[in-house]
């Protein structure tokens, strides 16, 4: 290997940018920028050659599924069959395993998969508290089905929409829709049964932090109820209808602008049109409407005639995403309370709590917060798209426009099946329609956008492009050939896929596959063999890192909500990966050949 000074000045622009993007030390968007600047201001990339991931089809395309992606959650259109899982699995772990595999998979295969793992979330959650369950026994399975689902199809993960990009400039041919599916397949039935064996006993038995709380401080609501002339609560005592074993708790009783507190009134009895100020949960709320004949109240007035909100004091848990901006700050300095109206009570990171000097924790991904404020403010902070909220809340849905959003999304399927305009002109007619429809507001879609994902395409595109103007490609296959032998392409794919793998498992899927698919396609073509089997080794490579929650995205999201830690990904998700490696050398060769 002969190092030319834009080789050097290359190596130390990949570096840097592959520790900036590992350590996150510098934001995403910024070690994309700054890399792109490198690489133009050193000479390794002409100008357009650098600014081409902003006109990459990948980078496109990945943007308008992130919207085709939120108008299906915002309409709640797989929301009835999510809810199923519950009633099907009825309280048994391998039943909800099996469940998962095939609805969580079938969504993910069509839907970015980190919405799908944000769907299912609280929907898991619920089950596990239902049927006493450790949520440590299903979030981990969660992720990993989202991931099988990804793989099976071009649109089901970034990765594979940047392979297809990749290969047809390479071969002016590109990947079908279900190209990934064989090997995808085989991938999902081997984890589901490895799950099955092996993971009651290596899946740990952790609470998440909400579900560490009794049950009767879970998600409490403070509002106003209205007793008409027909409550059977006429005539009793406060004290009789609000006794100290009941699941919810009268705070004020307002009778002819008049404010009462419960000691006050306790012997006193209950009048028609009285307005009574209660706190409980859902569930027991619902319940005292039904049962005690009460009326959700209107607009409350204070002494100092300011409304108060419905359902304004709330306590649920929340998930820091891993490319929030609040990766790095500390409590205090996010300023909660003035942005949201909503303190932090709790902590829990890595299956462990805090509840103590919590203003100068430095917040990490992955992070779970047990936050306490009002409902206006709890939805502000959903809708900012820092966090992912994971209690029973949730946000409205358009279910009218539900049926709507799954026919553009399989419009966009069969279009792309079935005509050779390129898929991301139909990925684009479909965000646009999801738009344009109703499903989705404009700046609702402007949210959906996951700028860290598409930037680290932009930035990452043109580091594979000055890797083979470089030389490194060469450099690399001429290595690898030199310790595999010319003559044995399978060990070569065997090599290529664990150092996709590893290096996955490290840095972030897309950036490995951006460096390691120019590397599959040009080890190929020296040779003189197919470079689709090795493109496609590099794809499920570098999207099945199962090991370590930095590994992918949705790994990150569910460590917090099962109450997991490092070491649980690495237990179960290592073996999980072995075997995967030795089913794509046999897998691989035999779905897409392996000859000259």
């Amino acid at each position: 290997m002969t190092f030319t000074p834009e080789k050097i000045a290359f190596l130390a622009i990949l570096v840097g940018a592959l520790y900036c993007y590992f350590s996150q030390r510098i934001p995403i968007i910024l070690t994309a920028l700054l890399s792109i600047v490198a690489l133009s201001l050193s000479g390794v990339l002409e100008i357009d050659e650098a600014l081409a991931g902003f006109a990459s089809t990948a980078t496109v395309a990945i943007g308008a599924m992130f919207v085709l992606s939120a108008g299906l959650m915002r309409t709640g259109a797989f929301d009835p069959l999510a809810r199923r899982i519950g009633l099907w699995s009825k309280g048994s772990w391998l039943r909800l395993i099996l469940l998962m595999a095939g609805v969580v998979t079938i969504t993910s295969a069509f839907m970015n998969n980190t919405p799908v793992v944000i769907m299912m979330i609280p929907v898991l959650l619920t089950i596990t508290r239902e049927h006493n369950m450790a949520p440590s026994k299903v979030m981990i399975p969660l992720s990993y089905f989202s991931v099988f689902g990804g793989i099976c199809t071009l649109i089901g993960t970034s990765t594979n929409l940047l392979i297809d990009e990749i290969y047809h400039e390479y071969t002016q041919t590109h990947l079908g829709m279900f190209d990934f599916a064989p090997v995808g397949l085989i991938f999902l039935v081997i984890g589901t049964i490895y799950l099955l064996l092996f993971g009651r006993w290596l899946l740990p038995h952790r609470e998440s932090l909400s579900a560490m709380l009794p049950q009767t401080q879970r998600s409490r609501y403070v509002t106003e109820m209205i007793v008409p002339q027909t409550s059977n609560l006429i005539g009793q005592t406060v004290g009789e209808a609000f006794s100290s074993s009941s699941p919810f708790r009268l705070l004020q009783l307002r009778r002819h602008d008049e404010i009462h507190f419960y000691a006050d009134v306790h012997d006193k009895p209950i009048q028609a049109n009285d307005a009574l100020i209660v706190e409980g949960t859902t569930d027991s709320l619902s319940e005292l409407l039904s049962t005690k004949v009460l009326e959700w109240g209107k607009v409350l007035m204070d002494r100092e005639s300011v409304p108060i909100r419905n359902l304004q004091l709330l306590l649920v848990e929340i998930v820091v995403r891993p490319n929030s901006s609040f990766v790095g700050n500390r409590i205090s300095n996010l300023a909660l309370h003035s942005r949201f109206s909503v303190k932090v009570v709790a902590i829990q990171r890595g299956g462990r709590n805090h509840l103590w000097d919590l203003s100068e924790v430095r917040i990490k991904a992955g992070d779970v917060l047990l936050v306490q404020g009002e409902s206006h403010g709890i939805e502000a902070l959903r809708s900012n798209n820092e966090v992912l909220i994971i209690d029973e809340v949730s946000a409205a849905r358009r279910l009218k426009k539900a049926k709507l959003s799954l026919a553009i999304l399989s419009g966009v399927v069969l279009l792309a099946l079935f005509t050779r305009v390129p898929l991301v002109i139909w990925a684009l007619l479909g965000s646009a329609l999801i738009i344009l429809r109703g499903c989705l507001r404009l700046e609702e879609a402007i949210k959906a956008l996951d700028f860290n994902v598409l930037f680290l395409l932009i930035g990452t595109i043109p580091l594979g492009t000055a890797m083979v103007k470089v030389g490194i490609v060469d450099d690399l296959t001429q290595l690898l050939i030199a310790l595999a032998g010319p003559e044995n392409p399978l060990l070569l794919l065997a090599a290529l896929y664990l150092i996709t793998n590893v290096l996955t498992h490290l840095v972030s899927n897309t950036a490995v596959a951006a460096l390691m698919a120019p590397l599959a396609i040009g080890m190929a073509e020296q040779l003189g063999w197919q470079s689709k089997p090795f493109i496609m080794a590099v794809a499920f490579a570098a999207s099945t890192a199962l090991a370590t929650p930095i590994g992918y995205q949705t790994n990150v999201l569910v460590m917090g909500p099962g109450g997991n830690r490092s070491g649980d990904f690495l237990r179960i998700g290592m073996p999980l990966s072995i075997i995967l490696w030795l089913v794509a050398c046999v897998a691989i060769p035999m779905v897409y050949g392996l000859g000259q």
